[in-house]
């Protein structure tokens, strides 16, 4: 019998795989902004070569060495070659040309920007409270805790719990620490008025007859406030367009995670003299830099200027060689994201402008074969990610792909021209009058989203 073994050979084969550094991007691209903080934070802790600074202002943007005025005298003495490498963003550094001095923003989330304004704002024996009521904060920004409990809890007199609510709720975006609705609608009404922006009868209607708001008794409260039917519905009306029932935006997935719940948008797309303008946010609080100290040693170990042992060699070598990485990582996410938005304003600047009605087909497989990267970083690099748009809307990257916003807005528009409430039922029924094939408890979950209470209570 012939042996079979002996027509078996093993043939080299070539396998594709990712290096390091596009891994380490790659995890990177997907994090969200909470994520992305707590990995910074993370990395600050583990890298000594990796530094942070509180300001730019005062430190030179190339080198990180403090300025004399406005200027950093070691920077005069750089050559020719540094110098065109700092000024080129797209290139990846090398070890002569890196930039030790990579200025680049560590986010920043709500709740840390709360905490912080609070604690400039406030003594720092009530920092406690003020730490306290932040993280007692719930999914929609709602205070889960009632001002005995927290003062029971810490130690502290009501007064002093009050004081700091109240200084939170001025801070944070409007309606953040309230009780209830009604409290939150409260809380918005004071910010409108502050801006002129207001209806004569709304803050007693919702003050004083909450109940029969709720209740569509429209008639009871423009008796009792000597007004006309007219004017109570105006004042619902303005409710509706203005006001929120959440201090806070939801996530469209029904999470109720820190990082979804607080609004922070990753993007902000403004519109400048006719010109839609796209800006990465950017914490302007920490800068991230490769330490000094560690970029001198490494340049003389490098040109044989100063003699260590094997271990102090591979200690820096291999602390910088990471700081490198994550400072360029961090980098060219911001990079990409940019050139995400910017391809998206030119692609939906209709949906921009006026809204969903005008939204594009468009696929993240279209956006990467635009931009010249795969389809997978643009996921990646959209997943969890927030921009706000020109309305001062704040909506997910998914927004620009997704189909269902259609249905979205049409069951915004519904709601607002219903001269009675519609049911989430009613809506149903409407909705496939048009062609949508929808469940009641989509349409509840998307009423939810839009920020627009139940039948019930509109």
């Amino acid at each position: 019998m012939m042996d079979m073994s002996m027509g078996m050979e093993l043939l080299p084969q070539q396998q594709m795989k990712a290096s390091p550094a596009l891994i380490a991007l790659n995890n990177m691209l997907v994090l969200s902004t909470l994520e992305l903080q707590q990995l910074v934070q993370q990395e600050l802790e583990e890298n000594p070569a990796l530094d942070q600074i509180e300001s730019e202002d005062s430190l030179c943007s190339r080198c990180g060495r403090p300025l004399s005025g406005a200027t950093c005298i070691y920077c005069l003495h750089e050559d020719l070659k540094l110098a065109e490498a700092e000024r080129d963003d797209a290139s990846v550094p090398t070890d002569d040309e890196f930039d030790p001095m990579l200025a680049i923003a560590a986010p920043i989330s709500l709740q840390e920007s709360l905490q912080r304004d609070l604690h400039i704002a406030l003594p720092t024996s009530e920092h406690l409270i003020a730490d306290y009521l932040v993280g007692s904060l719930d999914a929609q920004g709602f205070l889960d805790s009632g001002i005995e409990e927290v003062a029971a809890m810490l130690h502290v007199t009501p007064s002093q719990v009050d004081n700091v609510l109240r200084r939170l709720q001025e801070l944070g975006p409007a309606g953040v620490g309230a009780r209830n609705v009604q409290e939150c609608l409260l809380l918005q009404l004071d910010r409108l008025e502050r801006t002129h922006i207001s209806n004569p009868y709304l803050r007693a209607i919702v003050t004083d007859y909450w109940v029969d708001l709720g209740e569509h008794r429209y008639g009871a409260i423009a008796h009792a406030l000597g007004i006309t039917y007219e004017e109570v519905v105006a004042a619902r009306d303005f409710m509706r367009q203005h006001l929120r029932p959440f201090p806070l935006e939801r996530a469209g997935d029904g999470t109720s995670s820190l990082e979804t719940s607080f609004l922070v948008p990753d993007v902000i797309i403004r519109e400048e003299n006719d010109c839609l303008v796209v800006e990465v946010i950017e914490s302007r609080r920490l800068y991230l830099r490769l330490n000094p100290l560690y970029q001198e040693l490494s340049q003389a170990i490098a040109h044989r200027q100063q003699d260590v042992s094997v271990e102090e060699r591979e200690h820096l070598n291999t602390f910088v060689s990471r700081a490198r990485l994550f400072l360029t990582n961090l980098r060219q996410r911001r990079e990409t994201i940019r050139r995400i938005a910017e391809y998206l304003v030119e692609r939906q600047e209709g949906f921009l402008r006026h809204g969903v009605r005008h939204l594009a087909p468009l696929t993240r497989a279209e956006v990467a074969a635009a931009i010249g990267v795969h389809e997978s970083t643009v996921s990646r690099a959209t997943a969890n990610k927030y921009v706000q748009v020109p309305s001062r809307e704040i909506v997910p990257f998914s927004h620009f792909f997704t189909a269902s916003l259609s249905i979205k807005d049409v069951i915004n528009e519904l709601i607002a021209n219903e001269t009675t409430p519609l049911t989430d039922q009613e809506i149903v029924e409407t909705l496939h009058q048009h062609g949508f094939d929808v469940a009641r408890r989509t349409v509840a979950k998307y009423r939810g989203q839009l920020g627009i209470l139940p039948s019930t209570l509109r």
